[in-house]
């Protein structure tokens, strides 16, 4: 019996997203399904309140804008109200804070639309924000997002240098933690699951989920954690989409038409 009850409390601890990380999450996020946000982060529908869930003593925090100047963020509780966004692209949300336990810090990239910066997203991603971080190589683009059942590539960096053999972990609302090391180059790679429930045809249809990467280093006597929260969106092929078929349609289109040019090519040579 208490080795039953023991599996319990720890499978319920492997579930609890987020569980004593510091990270940002949108302001109505329930369930892991972004309520404030149509479109989850991109453009328009970017939530413009964000709370900072197991926000740490001493802490800071600052947007950091398309043409990497920082702008301070004032907290109501644990929650921060974005300023409206001088100009378009995308932005960080970055806090840290410290404890008896170490230093904790918190990521968030933002994609919120006005004035073109014509700033690339790769120098705000390179740009170093806190100690211990997890950065996106690349950050999607401008017109697009997350998206289950996807692949996509991060570095794990401490003091601007990357951290080799580390390892990082993953979790959504609706999957169990999934592990990765990083390779000799700070390198690892994660699949976003296809995890969304009671899914309806249209993708617009569909509220886009979150996902929280978590990471921690020992230096010294000071232990460092760092997380990366941002939202993804389900994967249309998953359900009302195939591409398979898609290519399928393509290459018989491809079909009829050699075929009626073949025709129409003997037809003249048969006229002349």
């Amino acid at each position: 019996m208490n080795k039953t009850i023991l599996t319990l409390l720890v499978a319920a601890t492997l579930w609890g997203y987020g569980d004593g990380e510091m990270y940002w999450a949108p302001h109505g996020c329930d369930e892991g399904t972004v309520t404030a946000s149509k479109h989850g982060g991109h453009g328009k529908g970017e939530s413009a309140m964000f709370a900072l869930m197991n926000m740490k003593e001493n802490t800071s925090t600052h947007l950091i804008l398309p043409d990497l100047s920082k702008q301070p963020l004032t907290f109501k509780l644990n929650t921060v109200m974005l300023p409206k966004p001088k100009m378009g692209g995308y932005y960080a949300m970055v806090a840290e804070g410290n404890n008896t336990d170490g230093v904790y810090s918190a990521i968030r990239y933002l994609s919120l639309q006005g004035r073109p910066s014509k700033v690339s997203p790769t120098k705000l991603t390179s740009l170093p924000k806190v100690a211990l971080e997890i950065v996106p190589t690349p950050l999607h683009r401008e017109h697009d997002r997350y998206t289950a059942s996807k692949s996509y590539t991060f570095i794990l960096s401490f003091m601007n240098k990357p951290l080799n053999n580390t390892m990082v972990t993953l979790e959504t609302f609706n999957t169990p933690a999934q592990s990765y090391t990083t390779n000799d180059k700070g390198v690892f790679t994660i699949t976003l699951p296809d995890d969304f429930k009671n899914v309806q045809i249209g993708r617009s249809e569909n509220k886009p989920s979150e996902f929280l990467l978590s990471a921690q280093h020992r230096d010294g006597a000071i232990l460092f954690k760092s997380t990366l929260s941002m939202p993804y969106s389900l994967n249309p092929n998953d359900y009302w989409q195939s591409q398979s078929y898609g290519a399928g349609a393509i290459f018989i289109g491809f079909l009829v038409g050699l075929f009626f040019y073949r025709r129409h090519k003997n037809q003249g040579v048969s006229r002349g």
